[in-house]
């Protein structure tokens, strides 16, 4: 029908339609300036990557599978306050893209970022040599373990001295720059990190995750 709510609803479309086509142009302009990439590992990958290193990944991926288990049982008796984003199922993802970076290089989370900052910690403190199948677990690896655990429970031994709690841990020196409570909100902070350290010179690389 025609009418004044009509020709307002069309003119409403038409303003939309317009606003699509000038979004779709500028994310044209922005793709080609960037260099876009989508990495998928092949069976020759998983060949090369060698005993010491597969018994390297299996084993972080138990320690956080073991921590959040942990964690899930001491929110059963109330010992752990506010909220509790456990990553139960995500711990590969987390050790594969974290593994191969080098101590100096930097990891932004999400909310959900226990297994980003255990695996970028024992990364950090582990030496590159070390092999679980062959040595004991360091006693550097243990009190990282044991800092991570105490600053989700709200304690001072934690990484912030217990303010953080699970969303918002951050270990500066081992390169885990922060996790927070927005989704996505790390890639700005992550966007800023990353042009800090191509100004520096540095050759690190930032990495960021985000959604869930």
């Amino acid at each position: 029908a025609d009418g004044p709510d009509s020709s307002v609803s069309a003119r409403h479309e038409a303003l939309a339609d317009t606003h699509i086509r000038r979004m779709q142009v500028k994310s044209r302009a922005w793709r080609s300036g960037c260099r876009l990439r989508t990495l998928q590992s092949e069976e020759k990958d998983l060949r090369s990557l060698g005993a010491a290193r597969g018994a390297r990944l299996l084993f972080d991926m138990l320690v956080i599978n073991e921590f959040e288990h942990a964690l899930l049982a001491l929110k059963r008796d109330d010992c752990v306050w506010g909220p509790l984003h456990t990553s139960v199922g995500q711990e590969a993802s987390a050790t594969a893209a974290i593994l191969p970076l080098r101590k100096t290089d930097k990891v932004v989370g999400t909310h959900r970022s226990h297994h980003h900052f255990l695996a970028k910690a024992l990364s950090y403190v582990l030496p590159e040599s070390w092999n679980p199948v062959r040595n004991g677990f360091p006693s550097e690896g243990q009190d990282a373990v044991q800092r991570t655990m105490a600053e989700i429970m709200g304690l001072a031994p934690g990484y912030c001295g217990g303010r953080g709690g699970s969303m918002h841990l951050r270990w500066a020196e081992a390169g885990f720059l922060g996790s927070n409570a927005i989704v996505a909100g790390g890639i700005p902070l992550s966007t800023g990190a990353a042009f800090a350290e191509k100004r520096r010179g540095t050759g690190n690389v930032v990495v960021c995750f985000f959604g869930d």
